[in-house]
């Protein structure tokens, strides 16, 4: 298995990633707002469909370089979403802010627990338009599964803007 993410449809990419945690310790690094500010950003989660998922993204916490020109006003932002499933501790669907034309995507993340130690969590994100978007959500979403792989086991040592920099070359090649 690749952690990288691959492309499976003109908007849609998809990456599938093995973890060292139970399904449940990997939920909570997802709705839990302390938790998720680790490795992604804050901001609260509503526990049921319909409800909003916020997230306060703060890459101070992440990165000890300052951003690149592109994403410096994207350093610290607010964006809400909205719940479509809420399936503990397997499967978290929401509308995602960004995406071309100002239309809403949306992010599918479904757990399978390997073991009581292992777990996968496959994540498909549609409504990606255009390949500078999919080049910086591909590289946004592995860089931060690579922290959150790190936090899972002890503490993060990767700083994010580096890894980011270095992942957007790597999918620029790819793609």
């Amino acid at each position: 298995m690749s952690d990288y993410g691959v492309q499976t449809g003109p908007a849609e990419i998809q990456f599938t990633r093995r973890f060292e945690a139970s399904a449940e310790k990997l939920w909570q690094f997802l709705v839990d707002p302390e938790k998720r500010k680790l490795w992604f950003c804050g901001g609260s989660t509503g526990d049921s469909a319909g409800e909003e998922i916020v997230f306060q993204f703060d890459h101070r916490r992440l990165a000890d370089t300052p951003p690149p020109e592109k994403y410096a006003s994207e350093e610290t932002a607010t964006h809400r979403g909205e719940i479509l499933q809420f399936d503990p501790p397997r499967r978290l669907v929401f509308t995602w802010f960004e995406s071309a034309g100002g239309e809403a995507s949306t992010v599918d993340i479904t757990l399978t627990a390997i073991d009581a130690t292992t777990t996968e969590l496959h994540l498909v994100h549609t409504g990606i338009v255009g390949r500078d978007m999919r080049i910086g959500v591909f590289a946004g979403w592995h860089g931060h599964f690579d922290l959150l792989a790190e936090v899972l086991v002890g503490d993060r040592e990767t700083d994010f803007w580096v890894r980011d920099q270095q992942l957007e070359a790597e999918y620029a090649e790819r793609l």
